[in-house]
Protein backbone atom coordinates (compact mmCIF):
# COMPACT_ATOMS: atom_id res chain seq x y z
CA UNK A 1 0.00 0.00 0.00
CA UNK A 2 1.65 3.23 -1.02
CA UNK A 3 0.17 6.80 -0.21
CA UNK A 4 0.30 9.86 -2.79
CA UNK A 5 2.59 12.02 -1.09
CA UNK A 6 0.61 15.01 0.18
CA UNK A 7 -1.07 12.43 1.88
CA UNK A 8 2.19 10.97 3.45
CA UNK A 9 2.89 14.60 4.15
CA UNK A 10 -0.35 15.83 6.22
CA UNK A 11 -0.10 11.94 8.20
CA UNK A 12 3.06 12.90 9.18
CA UNK A 13 1.92 16.47 10.49
CA UNK A 14 -0.92 14.91 12.59
CA UNK A 15 0.76 12.42 13.88
CA UNK A 16 3.69 14.87 15.38
CA UNK A 17 0.98 17.30 16.67
CA UNK A 18 -0.22 14.35 18.21
CA UNK A 19 2.81 12.92 19.78
CA UNK A 20 4.66 16.27 20.23
CA UNK A 21 7.35 14.68 22.74
CA UNK A 22 8.70 13.36 19.19
CA UNK A 23 9.50 16.30 17.27
CA UNK A 24 12.85 16.57 18.53
CA UNK A 25 13.71 13.07 17.83
CA UNK A 26 12.77 12.88 14.21
CA UNK A 27 14.11 16.27 13.45
CA UNK A 28 17.56 15.08 15.35
CA UNK A 29 17.23 11.46 12.95
CA UNK A 30 15.56 13.07 10.14
CA UNK A 31 16.92 11.85 6.29
CA UNK A 32 18.04 15.65 6.14
CA UNK A 33 20.78 14.31 8.67
CA UNK A 34 21.89 12.41 5.27
CA UNK A 35 22.71 9.27 8.01
CA UNK A 36 20.99 5.86 7.71
CA UNK A 37 19.21 4.52 11.60
CA UNK A 38 22.53 2.11 11.90
CA UNK A 39 24.15 5.53 12.44
CA UNK A 40 21.77 6.44 15.12
CA UNK A 41 21.85 2.87 16.40
CA UNK A 42 18.48 2.37 15.64
CA UNK A 43 15.85 -0.14 13.98
CA UNK A 44 14.06 1.71 11.24
CA UNK A 45 11.24 1.11 12.86
CA UNK A 46 8.59 3.97 14.80
CA UNK A 47 10.27 5.12 17.79
CA UNK A 48 7.14 4.32 19.66
CA UNK A 49 8.27 0.79 18.88
CA UNK A 50 11.80 0.98 19.65
CA UNK A 51 10.62 2.31 23.17
CA UNK A 52 8.63 -0.77 23.59
CA UNK A 53 11.55 -2.93 22.43
CA UNK A 54 14.22 -1.80 24.40
CA UNK A 55 11.63 -2.05 27.20
CA UNK A 56 10.97 -6.15 25.88
CA UNK A 57 14.18 -7.23 24.71
CA UNK A 58 16.91 -7.06 27.86
CA UNK A 59 18.29 -10.70 28.22
CA UNK A 60 16.31 -12.08 25.76
CA UNK A 61 17.70 -14.32 23.27
CA UNK A 62 16.90 -13.19 19.76
CA UNK A 63 16.51 -14.27 16.26
CA UNK A 64 16.30 -11.43 13.19
CA UNK A 65 15.14 -11.41 9.64
CA UNK A 66 17.89 -8.98 7.99
CA UNK A 67 20.40 -7.13 10.38
CA UNK A 68 20.94 -3.63 10.70
CA UNK A 69 20.16 -0.95 13.46
CA UNK A 70 17.79 -3.24 15.20
CA UNK A 71 21.12 -5.72 15.27
CA UNK A 72 23.67 -3.39 16.64
CA UNK A 73 20.80 -1.51 18.85
CA UNK A 74 19.68 -4.95 21.16
CA UNK A 75 23.04 -6.56 20.62
CA UNK A 76 23.51 -4.31 23.71
CA UNK A 77 20.95 -5.34 25.97
CA UNK A 78 20.11 -8.97 24.71
CA UNK A 79 21.95 -11.90 25.73
CA UNK A 80 22.68 -12.87 22.18
CA UNK A 81 21.29 -12.59 18.58
CA UNK A 82 21.23 -14.63 15.54
CA UNK A 83 20.59 -12.62 12.27
CA UNK A 84 19.84 -14.57 8.63
CA UNK A 85 20.82 -11.72 5.86
CA UNK A 86 20.60 -12.32 2.20
CA UNK A 87 22.78 -9.56 1.40
CA UNK A 88 26.84 -10.41 2.03
CA UNK A 89 28.19 -6.72 1.57
CA UNK A 90 25.05 -4.89 3.94
CA UNK A 91 25.73 -7.84 6.55
CA UNK A 92 29.84 -6.77 6.73
CA UNK A 93 28.88 -3.21 7.49
CA UNK A 94 26.42 -4.51 10.29
CA UNK A 95 29.46 -6.48 11.14
CA UNK A 96 32.07 -3.75 11.19
CA UNK A 97 29.36 -1.77 13.18
CA UNK A 98 29.49 -4.48 15.91
CA UNK A 99 33.33 -4.91 16.12
CA UNK A 100 33.85 -0.54 16.49
CA UNK A 101 31.44 -1.36 19.62
CA UNK A 102 32.85 -4.87 20.76
CA UNK A 103 29.34 -6.08 20.54
CA UNK A 104 30.42 -10.11 20.33
CA UNK A 105 27.39 -11.81 21.00
CA UNK A 106 26.16 -11.61 17.05
CA UNK A 107 25.91 -14.25 14.80
CA UNK A 108 25.19 -13.13 11.15
CA UNK A 109 24.08 -16.11 8.88
CA UNK A 110 24.53 -15.66 5.11
CA UNK A 111 22.06 -17.04 3.23
CA UNK A 112 21.61 -15.19 -0.49
CA UNK A 113 18.09 -15.03 -1.99
CA UNK A 114 16.82 -13.27 -5.25
CA UNK A 115 14.21 -11.39 -3.85
CA UNK A 116 13.36 -9.53 -6.98
CA UNK A 117 12.91 -13.42 -8.05
CA UNK A 118 10.90 -14.80 -5.49
CA UNK A 119 9.31 -17.99 -6.18
CA UNK A 120 10.61 -21.07 -4.04
CA UNK A 121 10.73 -18.55 -0.88
CA UNK A 122 9.22 -21.11 1.09
CA UNK A 123 12.08 -23.88 0.81
CA UNK A 124 14.85 -21.22 0.49
CA UNK A 125 17.63 -21.93 2.88
CA UNK A 126 16.63 -17.94 4.22
CA UNK A 127 13.68 -18.72 5.45
CA UNK A 128 14.13 -22.47 6.99
CA UNK A 129 17.46 -21.36 8.56
CA UNK A 130 14.87 -20.55 11.22
CA UNK A 131 14.24 -23.90 12.90
CA UNK A 132 12.71 -23.38 16.07
CA UNK A 133 16.02 -25.33 17.74
CA UNK A 134 17.32 -23.02 19.58
CA UNK A 135 14.42 -21.65 21.34
CA UNK A 136 14.93 -17.94 20.49
CA UNK A 137 12.43 -15.73 22.87
CA UNK A 138 12.30 -13.05 20.00
CA UNK A 139 11.73 -13.33 16.82
CA UNK A 140 11.89 -9.73 14.39
CA UNK A 141 10.67 -10.01 11.35
CA UNK A 142 12.70 -7.29 9.03
CA UNK A 143 14.10 -8.01 6.13
CA UNK A 144 13.75 -7.59 2.35
CA UNK A 145 10.06 -8.33 1.08
CA UNK A 146 9.95 -6.55 -2.78
CA UNK A 147 6.38 -8.40 -3.21
CA UNK A 148 5.31 -7.30 0.39
CA UNK A 149 4.63 -11.35 0.86
CA UNK A 150 7.94 -13.10 2.26
CA UNK A 151 7.72 -11.17 5.69
CA UNK A 152 4.10 -13.22 5.66
CA UNK A 153 5.76 -16.59 4.82
CA UNK A 154 8.46 -15.69 7.45
CA UNK A 155 5.76 -14.79 9.95
CA UNK A 156 3.88 -18.16 8.73
CA UNK A 157 6.80 -20.55 9.39
CA UNK A 158 8.11 -18.63 13.12
CA UNK A 159 4.44 -18.91 14.91
CA UNK A 160 3.95 -22.57 14.81
CA UNK A 161 7.74 -22.60 16.38
CA UNK A 162 7.47 -19.68 18.91
CA UNK A 163 7.91 -20.67 22.76
CA UNK A 164 5.43 -19.71 25.57
CA UNK A 165 6.15 -16.12 26.47
CA UNK A 166 8.06 -15.51 23.26
CA UNK A 167 7.87 -12.65 20.79
CA UNK A 168 7.49 -11.99 17.10
CA UNK A 169 7.41 -8.55 15.88
CA UNK A 170 7.02 -7.74 12.56
CA UNK A 171 8.40 -4.19 11.05
CA UNK A 172 6.38 -2.00 8.43
CA UNK A 173 3.22 -3.51 9.52
CA UNK A 174 0.87 -1.64 7.58
CA UNK A 175 2.00 -3.81 5.13
CA UNK A 176 0.77 -6.52 6.39
CA UNK A 177 -2.10 -5.87 8.94
CA UNK A 178 -3.57 -9.48 7.38
CA UNK A 179 -1.92 -10.77 10.09
CA UNK A 180 -4.35 -9.44 12.61
CA UNK A 181 -7.44 -11.27 11.29
CA UNK A 182 -5.15 -14.75 11.75
CA UNK A 183 -3.09 -15.38 14.26
CA UNK A 184 -2.20 -17.67 17.53
CA UNK A 185 -0.96 -14.73 19.62
CA UNK A 186 -2.53 -14.22 23.07
CA UNK A 187 -2.84 -10.70 22.42
CA UNK A 188 -0.95 -8.03 19.72
CA UNK A 189 0.37 -4.43 20.64
CA UNK A 190 0.62 -2.18 17.06
CA UNK A 191 2.73 1.21 17.60
CA UNK A 192 1.94 3.49 14.49
CA UNK A 193 4.50 7.18 14.62
CA UNK A 194 7.47 8.82 13.21
CA UNK A 195 10.77 7.02 13.05
CA UNK A 196 14.51 7.70 12.20
CA UNK A 197 15.32 8.62 8.72
CA UNK A 198 12.08 8.69 7.18
CA UNK A 199 9.46 11.04 5.68
CA UNK A 200 6.49 9.50 6.65
CA UNK A 201 4.48 7.51 9.42
CA UNK A 202 5.35 3.89 9.91
CA UNK A 203 3.95 0.98 11.91
CA UNK A 204 5.29 -2.39 14.11
CA UNK A 205 3.88 -4.94 15.65
CA UNK A 206 4.72 -7.19 18.43
CA UNK A 207 2.85 -10.36 19.03
CA UNK A 208 3.10 -12.02 22.21
CA UNK A 209 2.38 -15.75 22.37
Amino acid sequence: MNIPYHAKITKLIKNLARNPDLIIPYLRTSIFTNKSPIDFNMPWWSFRAIDRADELLAGKTIFEFGTGGSTVRYARIAKNIVCVEDDERWGKEVESKLNDESLRNVTILYRPFDFDDPAGFETSSYLLSFDGNENHEVVIIDGQDKTFKERIACFKHVEPLMPDGGIVIVDDFWRYTELLESNRAKHTEVYESVGPCRIGVTSTAFFFY
